[in-house]
């Protein structure tokens, strides 16, 4: 058990600003109906000693540019999600007993705003004598009411936080692994290792760190994984995911990942093992690539790894325009033509929507997995795009070269590729065998005739004239 001063760990959380659409109860996306709604002092992260009462003044505003608001105002619970962002809790999902929002009253739960006007709403927290340690967490939740006619409204929203520690009580910072698992090891996809912490402690911990190592079958190390701490504190009874992406080439066997979740000072919430198999050779998916692609002159966009290329003539666009390759899930791909089949590998290139001025060609080396697909026969892979409007695939005209491993093709458009497999040459043996019958026939019957013909020969009368 960690023990930590009573002072408040601060954290750089800055008020959640939701401007949303809102079609009844459908999920919030971005409105800029209202960019001059906000809240001063949009969070309140204190310490609060049992027994004592606090206030916490906020000014609620829009622009002059902003339309005439009806605000309601309502203290919420603070929930967070896998992905560490929070979100608004109400009083029935409120549940968790690091709740503060039974001890926040406000001033105010409504009122109006025209353009240019501001508001000051007042929230008093009042803090039992016997509340306990750790952290108390809520949401003072300010919103309007929908603007607008018709059955698609406009709610323009901001979640004020509220975290509170309990000073001179014993501060707990725990946490558990309790699930460590591994995505599908399919060629050309990024093997993903999704680790969930859950925090068993009672106060909140900030730039939590996940490491992922990965050793083979002798205890070889291979790769440690760790990206960037995240920047969401975590709450207590909460849990959350981090997701390491594993993009190393693995022969088959099996493989171990270590995962572990430290806090900032390095002290050591957790750890958890668990393996995986690879069952054939593993390509990992190709990293972005980009380029400037200008009228002028001839350029080409290439991945690092060099499996990926695309060679762009003088002319090929108009005006500059920015060109990426980037992997694309198999699983999100467009069902196949009939008759041909998805290989292991997938990519989209991006930058220009429509046609371009001078025809590109599209190179890609095949992987064993490809070939696998073909079962051993690389005459059978193709290059396919998808033609977004048309809403079909078109499988282009490949060169196929078995020595280099690669695929090639002729484009004057970009869009999502895939490798496909063509299906197989059908031999069409009944009528093969009725052109050797019929040579045969022939040949039987022109030797039939030869052999008459110099029987015939043979037995006419000699010449027996005398001269």
């Amino acid at each position: 058990m960690m023990r930590l001063s009573h002072r408040l760990i601060v954290f750089p959380l800055t008020a959640v600003l939701l401007l949303s659409l809102v079609v009844f109860a459908a999920p919030v996306s971005a409105n800029p109906a209202n960019p001059g709604f906000k809240v001063t002092e949009a969070r309140l992260l204190t310490d609060i000693a049992p027994g004592e009462i606090i206030t916490h003044r906020m000014t609620v505003s829009i622009g002059e540019e902003g339309s005439a608001l009806d605000v309601l105002v309502e203290v919420r619970g603070l929930g967070q999600l896998p992905d560490k962002t929070y979100r608004v809790l109400d009083d029935a999902e409120d549940t968790s007993p690091y709740s503060a929002r039974p001890f926040i009253t406000l001033d105010r739960t409504s009122f109006r705003l025209e353009p240019g006007d501001s508001q000051e709403v007042t929230a008093t927290i009042t803090i039992p004598k016997d509340i306990g340690a750790g952290g108390r967490y809520a949401l003072i939740h300010f919103h309007s009411r929908p603007i607008g006619e018709g059955l698609v409204g406009i709610v323009a929203a901001v979640a004020v936080p509220v975290m509170l520690t309990i000073a001179d009580t014993e501060i707990i910072q725990t946490g558990t692994i309790t699930d460590l698992s591994v995505s599908d090891v399919v060629t050309g996809q990024p093997i993903v290792v999704s680790t969930t912490l859950k925090h068993t402690g009672n106060h909140h911990y900030r730039k939590v760190q996940n490491e992922v190592r990965l050793t083979d079958e002798r205890g070889n190390e291979i790769a440690i994984v760790s990206p960037p701490p995240s920047i969401f504190a975590i709450i207590p009874a909460h849990s959350v995911q981090f997701n390491v992406v594993l993009d190393q080439e693995l022969a088959a066997g099996r493989y171990y990942v270590h995962s572990k979740a430290t806090l900032a000072d390095g002290t050591l919430l957790d750890k958890r093992s668990t393996s995986f198999e690879v069952t054939e050779p593993y390509v990992p998916p190709p990293p972005p690539a980009k380029i400037l692609l200008t009228p002028g002159r001839a350029d080409v966009l290439e991945t690092e790894d060099g499996r990926f290329s695309t060679s762009f003539p003088i002319g090929a666009v108009l005006a500059p325009v920015e060109i990426i390759l980037r992997s694309y899930p198999l699983e999100r791909l467009p069902d196949p033509p009939s008759n041909y089949g998805i290989a292991a590998t997938s990519f989209r290139i991006d930058g220009l929507p429509g046609l371009l001025a001078q025809k590109a060609t599209v190179t890609v080396k095949y992987i064993p997995a490809d070939l696998a697909k073909a079962e051993g026969d690389a005459t059978r892979l193709r290059l396919a795009r998808w033609d977004e409007v048309r809403n079909q695939w078109s499988v282009l005209e490949t060169k196929v070269d078995p020595e280099a491993m690669t695929l090639s093709t002729r484009t004057d458009r970009l869009s999502i590729w895939a490798v496909m497999v063509a299906p197989p040459t059908v031999v069409n043996w009944p009528l093969i065998g009725s052109v050797v019958a019929g040579i045969i026939i022939i040949a039987l019957l022109l030797a039939y005739f030869l052999a008459i013909k110099r029987r015939s020969y043979s037995s006419s009368p000699q010449d027996n004239s005398r001269g």
